[in-house]
């Protein structure tokens, strides 16, 4: 023991360190993107130095850094590698000796990939019953600049930002980070990109709701010999959304007659009506789907037909007094017009009629 003290020899020990990349901007200003291969960004190596001396070393005393300026292009594999310089940072070359087999960091090399998209502002969650979502918006910029390997950025179709209004009634702001997807909508991992913000802010605007009737009305006339029979729409009722102040003042909404032009018309009319632009200011649909309101307009010839009803089914009125009065026929013939349709449907036992004998004496009269 009193000889190894005194004589201190020298002995090797191994350390791994973490090897630091140095001028990187080497490669992004060539249009450069690297990555170490597999991950891996340690360096081990051996050092030799006085017994005494190695006691008083540990893996921080070392330094390891690869100069992307020296990288060294490899033809086929891809795989690229850069010099690692050692160095102690506690002793001189000439107390610690480090191994001089040369090391290298094993990095992949792609082109790199710059591109810019805009910030789609989203939301998850349903707000309150009653309730709607209004105008949802990003706050701040909504432009993402973003960089890395071109094997990914190419794939980035869209960016959105999602914000939960789940159980709102009122308006709600929110940071949130924006998320990017490919075409298929699949999630991109963007560990391996830089972007110019991290964050953005959203706004989602919660509006309260009211059920509305919907209401047509024809313009012109059909043509001689026909009837408008009826109109029929659907949706007949839609929901709309809007600050409460105005939402209380819509009763209904009136689709102008314009819209439906009769004039001459001898069959029916069937029709799309878009009815977006008729929504009073400041209000909206709360379904898209509502906005194609389908409107069916019947029109049927005239017809004429004479029923043969029977007399009891006329009332005689304000018959004179001390005087008797009958229907001296059995059946009386009553013409009557209408929409084709009607009159199909009638028969004579859904007649009635009245005969008003005021002023008439004794006789007979022809009324």
């Amino acid at each position: 023991i009193v000889v190894v003290n005194i004589d201190d020899p020298v002995k090797p020990a191994q350390y791994t360190i973490s090897v630091t990349q140095d001028n990187m901007d080497y490669l992004t200003s060539n249009g450069k993107y690297s990555e170490t291969l597999g991950g891996k960004n340690t360096v081990t190596f051996t050092a030799s130095a006085k017994r005494s001396i190695l006691e008083k070393l540990s893996n921080t005393d070392f330094t390891a850094v690869a100069d992307m300026e020296k990288i060294e292009y490899v033809e086929g594999d891809g795989v690229c590698r850069v010099p690692i310089t050692i160095t102690c940072s506690k002793y001189n070359s000439n107390t610690v000796t480090i191994s001089s087999k040369q090391q290298y960091l094993d990095v992949t090399v792609e082109d790199l990939g710059n591109v810019q998209k805009k910030i789609t502002a989203s939301t998850e969650g349903t707000v309150m019953d009653g309730c709607a979502l209004g105008d949802v918006s990003i706050v701040t910029s909504n432009l993402l600049k973003i960089s890395g390997p071109s094997s990914v950025t190419s794939q980035i179709s869209t960016v959105v930002a999602t914000i939960n209004v789940d159980g709102m009634s009122s308006d709600v702001t929110d940071t949130v980070v924006p998320v990017l997807y490919d075409a298929d909508g699949n999630e991109i991992d963007a560990s391996k990109l830089k972007m110019n913000i991290n964050t953005v802010t959203i706004t989602a605007q919660i509006l309260n709701t009211k059920d509305v009737d919907l209401s047509f009305q024809t313009k012109g006339t059909v043509a001689s010999g026909y009837t408008l029979k009826e109109i029929t729409y659907s949706p007949k009722k839609v929901r709309i959304k809007g600050e409460t102040d105005v939402l209380n003042k819509v009763a209904k909404i009136a689709i102008p007659d314009d819209v439906l032009d009769m004039s001459g018309a001898t069959e029916d009319v069937e029709t799309t009506v878009d009815i977006t632009s008729y929504l009073p200011d400041g209000t909206s649909l709360v379904l898209a789907a509502d906005a194609k309101v389908e409107v069916k307009v019947k029109v049927e010839p005239i017809t004429t037909k004479t029923f043969e009803v029977d007399a009891s089914a006329f009332t005689l009125e304000n018959i004179p007094d001390a005087t008797k009065a009958k229907i001296t026929e059995d059946t009386i013939q009553v013409e009557v017009t209408g929409a084709e349709s009607d009159i199909k449907k009638l028969s004579a036992d859904d007649i009635t009629g009245t005969v008003n004998l005021q002023g008439y004496g004794n006789g007979e009269h022809n009324i």
